[in-house]
């Protein structure tokens, strides 16, 4: 990405679009306090030779009022990321823009260039089983809301939409490199023929990636288009106000969320934040229409945890996030399983965002789940919890399924333990976490230390419990041995396993690329 002070233009950049010639152009118009991050070392040969400005200012930068800064910018960062690390008059003053390209063409080059034709992974196979790669762009650079780019340079029609852009000679610069150029074959890898053999790829595109459809009027391919048929419409620039309130001055954090397991607590912690921070603090927003606008439906989870951050899900969260208010809280345990920390990543909100990590003692918080039979039914486990068939996970749930319904209530609570581990991995130089327990945020110590954690210095007040269930009298002390004794055979380390899932190349965002199985032919995770 780049950000350039002469031009006063953003360029965020998304992938598979040229970005990185336009990257290599758009860098000879910056000056010495210009932001360029590092591109490849073969790209940054072509740069070098054309002596033009290379890697700059991406750690520690001169604003122009003269203020320093020390954020961290790199390539692909986010639109929200980027808003959130730049001066609010350089947001609001410069144009910004970025590249997009029709989905259906989009994802053939994508194919292509991770080799997905050289391991023998068929097409359609790919696009189902990886569909999360068709939202990635969007998850850069939304389409609407306070994080939309102004400028949507299309790829089909770059000539114009860059020579509209008004800069001189940019076109001739832009149009004399090819850093990475395409790898698809000249023959049988058009849209056009592609789609032709794969129609329903085409149908799931066609629901992925609805709102680009709709937005710039891409159109299915067809196997004999009119000559001269008009395939897109231009863009419109986005103007939509932001509706997430500025930052306050407070030290408390504008936005408190919880990414918890179910059973731990949550109810009680809303009451908990409402009555000492004084702000509006929700647990689980169960009205009608609730679900799949401000709770995420079934669906949404479903999808999060075998395609990742797929067109639904960036859909949801775009629109749950532009609308919240700050000061705001939400322990609800749902979130943090289908997307919660990725979309507060995406959409540059991590910055003002403290996430509590609330555990409760792990062999009372199966004893739960299993006097209530939350695993029995596979709707709860699918809606409220996870199930060990969810395609994308850090925990091997194969050493307890000869436990069965309290093997998957014991998977469950390991797995988020690993999440977890995993986020703070991920994640810990953007996001504030705080971790605590059931057992101790309820005591006068515990929940004052808590407070403090979060910038409030008063004396805590402690509420009563909330959403107790009735069979939790069920608990018994030999059920809860019976489950600790059963927890001590697995041997189990949450930091051992997040940390082996990610050396893996694994990510609970984007599943890994795809092998193929030569026994059988199916696609499975690498």
């Amino acid at each position: 990405m780049i950000i350039c002070h002469p031009l006063k233009l953003i360029f965020i950049k998304t992938k598979k679009v040229g970005g990185t010639s336009f990257e290599i152009a758009l860098s000879s118009y910056c000056d010495e306090n210009s932001i360029i991050t590092p591109i490849s070392p073969k790209d940054e040969e072509i740069r070098k030779a054309l002596s033009y400005p290379g890697p700059q200012n991406h750690q520690t930068q001169t604003w122009p009022d003269g203020n320093e800064g020390k954020q961290a910018f790199v390539n692909h960062m986010t639109a929200g990321q980027i808003r959130a690390a730049v001066p609010q008059e350089i947001w609001e003053s410069y144009t910004k823009i970025t590249i997009w390209r029709d989905p259906y063409d989009a994802i053939i080059s994508r194919y292509y260039w991770e080799g997905m034709d050289k391991r023998n992974i068929p097409f359609d196979l790919f696009v189902e089983n990886f569909r999360s790669v068709l939202s990635e762009n969007r998850r850069i650079a939304p389409l609407g809301g306070p994080n939309s780019p102004d400028i949507f340079l299309r790829y089909e029609h770059l000539e114009e939409d860059v020579n509209a852009l008004g800069v001189d000679d940019l076109w001739a610069r832009f149009s004399s490199l090819s850093a990475k150029a395409a790898l698809r074959p000249k023959r049988g890898a058009d849209p056009a023929t592609l789609f032709a053999k794969h129609p329903d790829t085409a149908d799931l595109i066609e629901q992925e990636a609805a709102s680009e459809i709709a937005r710039f009027g891409y159109t299915r391919p067809n196997p004999t288009p009119a000559p001269g048929t008009a395939e897109h419409a231009p863009p419109r620039a986005s103007g939509d106000t932001p509706s997430v309130s500025a930052p306050s001055d407070s030290s408390q954090p504008d936005f408190i969320f919880t990414l918890s397991a179910g059973r731990t607590g949550t109810a009680w912690l809303a009451r908990f934040l409402s009555d000492n921070l004084n702000i509006p603090s929700v647990h689980e927003p169960l009205g009608l229409d609730a679900y799949g606008t401000r709770l995420p439906s079934i669906g949404h989870m479903r999808h999060f945890n075998t395609y990742g951050m797929n067109g639904p899900l960036c859909d949801f969260w775009e629109g749950k996030l532009s609308e919240l208010q700050a000061p705001y809280a939400e322990s609800n345990h749902t979130l943090g399983k289908c997307g919660l920390i990725e979309a507060l990543i995406d959409h540059g909100l991590a910055p003002r965002t403290t996430i509590i990590i609330l555990r409760r003692n792990l062999a009372k918080q199966i004893a739960s789940y299993v006097v209530r039979n939350d695993f029995f039914n596979i709707t709860i486990p699918w809606q409220w919890y996870l199930h060990p068939d969810y395609h994308n996970k850090i925990v091997d749930p194969a050493p307890l399924k000869h436990l069965g319904d309290v093997g998957s209530a014991i998977w469950y609570a390991l797995e988020m333990e690993a999440r977890y581990a995993y986020y703070k991995h991920i994640y810990g130089g953007q996001l504030q976490f705080i971790e605590s327990t059931l057992e101790d945020a309820v005591t006068p110590d515990g929940a004052a230390k808590l407070l403090r954690a979060l910038g409030h210095k008063g004396h805590p007040k402690l509420p009563p419990k909330a959403n107790a269930s009735p069979q939790n009298g069920n608990i018994t002390d030999t059920l809860v041995a019976e489950v600790e004794t059963l927890l001590s055979r697995v041997n189990f380390d949450a930091e051992e396993a997040a940390l082996a899932f990610i050396q893996r190349g694994n990510r609970l965002d984007v599943p890994a690329l795809p092998r193929q199985c030569a026994a059988t032919g199916r696609v499975a995770a690498e």
